[in-house]
């Protein structure tokens, strides 16, 4: 049903990810971030609560296999699901269980985790590590630059089949690190196209006037950005505890 890139910059100063599916507002659904813990994305049939649940897992500093791991203890059909993570520092990590409908399955590079189902074939989640591999050696990237790049695996893997039902919504999502905690998460990029026939074309156009509206440098802190106080972070610590 739905194709996911998670990722980080090289730096690991930024946090995004993009999804795209033959379903209503799959950003809604399928990814999730908190700055200081990772990147995380859950799908298939899915379960919402494993977006927290895997979270958690990385804010208590567990890999992202072990995060992913934990999970069979909150949900007795993984069987149906399908998940990433990557955390802020350290190997991201897949899992895709038997009765996702096929093609189902990921991949995984050293920045960026892929993870796709209801495809035409292997070759999507192929093309889009491809595309992420080589945007993500990049350096410095800006919010936008990467909101863009993570579009631009999207459709490399819809150029290279997709969804095999087709296309309705798609979304993006970036996150700088040095946010800290923060309630609502501070998002640099967040873009849905929740019912489209064509949701990468009007990602790639809100991305545009986005960049137009917003032409700052992205070192330059918005007036309206108020810097994390430790009694917010106290707060996170305790939610994901």
């Amino acid at each position: 049903m739905t194709y996911t890139v998670i990722a980080r910059t090289a730096d690991s100063r930024l946090l995004g990810a993009a999804t795209a599916s033959c379903s209503l507002a799959v950003g809604n659904a399928v990814p999730a971030l908190v700055p200081t813990a990772g990147v995380v994305a859950s799908q298939a049939w899915t379960n919402r609560r494993l977006r927290f649940e895997m979270l958690r897992g990385l804010h208590r500093g567990r890999t992202a296999e072990e995060a992913i791991a934990g999970l069979a203890d909150v949900d007795a059909d993984l069987a149906l699901r399908q998940v990433a993570a990557l955390p802020v520092q350290g190997p991201g990590a897949h899992q895709t269980g038997g009765l996702c409908t096929p093609w189902a399955g990921g991949t995984a590079g050293q920045d960026f985790v892929v993870i796709g189902n209801y495809l035409a074939g292997p070759e999507v989640v192929d093309a889009m590590g491809e595309a992420a591999a080589r945007a993500l050696a990049v350096p410095a990237l800006t919010s936008l630059e990467l909101g863009r790049a993570l579009v631009a695996c999207l459709r490399a893997g819809q150029d290279a089949g997709g969804d095999s039902r087709g296309q309705q919504s798609a979304a993006v999502v970036v996150a700088d690190t040095l946010a800290g905690f923060q309630y609502p998460v501070l998002l640099d990029v967040d873009l849905r196209a929740d019912d489209s026939a064509a949701p990468l074309d009007d990602l790639d156009r809100m991305l545009e006037l986005k960049a137009r509206a917003h032409p700052a440098p992205a070192e330059v802190v918005p007036r309206t950005q108020v810097p994390p106080r430790p009694e917010d972070e106290q707060l996170w610590s305790t939610v994901l505890s």
